[in-house]
């Protein structure tokens, strides 16, 4: 009985060298046909316009003689009282006519390279009132950071079911601070989802 596991090399030897005989063989007796340029079917029509680039000479109409002696034109004087608008005290706003900026992109968290990091994260104050009650809850806030760290918006995801516990996870919010979201070297904005926990110990 042959061991096939001790030939395995010869019998690859032999193939690789038997098919690189039948590819010689191949391109040495097939023969070679040359490419035949392809033939149009049928006759394609060109159709040409020829465009006229005659311009007509227009004449002009010849010029007009003024009199060499100055006339006096009959002067139109208003005899009706004009009215003068009395003075006013209005001052203009700075802040309407400055002109305004590029609005700041608004960038979804995934997409940032650069993701912002917490720097303060302001404490909540528990309402008294929920506090003595045992009220406890859970709110999801969204922040909006811009580019200079601080959030300058605030939204509730998801509520506690207390007003008072909403409020007070909002004003904290608003005194978060954050490392700005930066996307291809630019400071964006970003919203940001926090949970604030209220848990009477």
């Amino acid at each position: 009985m042959r061991d096939y596991k001790a030939m395995y090399g010869v019998y690859l030897r032999v193939g690789i060298f038997s098919s690189i005989v039948i590819f010689v063989m191949l391109f040495a007796f097939v023969p070679y046909k040359e490419p035949q340029p392809y033939e149009l079917k049928r006759d394609i029509a060109t159709i040409i316009d020829i465009i006229n680039t005659e311009i007509d000479v227009i004449e002009e109409p010849p010029p007009e003689e003024r009199s060499s002696v100055a006339v006096e034109a009959p002067s139109e004087v208003i005899d009706e009282a004009v009215e003068t608008i009395a003075k006013t005290d209005f001052e203009e706003d700075p802040l309407r006519i400055t002109p305004v900026g590029p609005e700041i992109e608004v960038v979804d968290f995934y997409r940032l390279s650069i993701k912002p990091k917490s720097i303060f994260s302001a404490k909540p104050v528990y309402p008294e009132i929920c506090r003595q009650a045992g009220i406890e809850g859970t709110i999801v806030v969204k922040m909006l950071i811009d580019i200079d760290s601080s959030v300058i918006d605030v939204k509730i995801l998801k509520s506690s079911g207390n007003q008072l516990l909403d409020q007070s996870a909002v004003a904290a919010a608003r005194k978060c601070t954050f490392t700005p979201g930066i996307q291809r070297d630019k400071l964006v904005r970003v919203w940001v989802s926090r949970p604030v926990r209220f848990k009477v110990k």
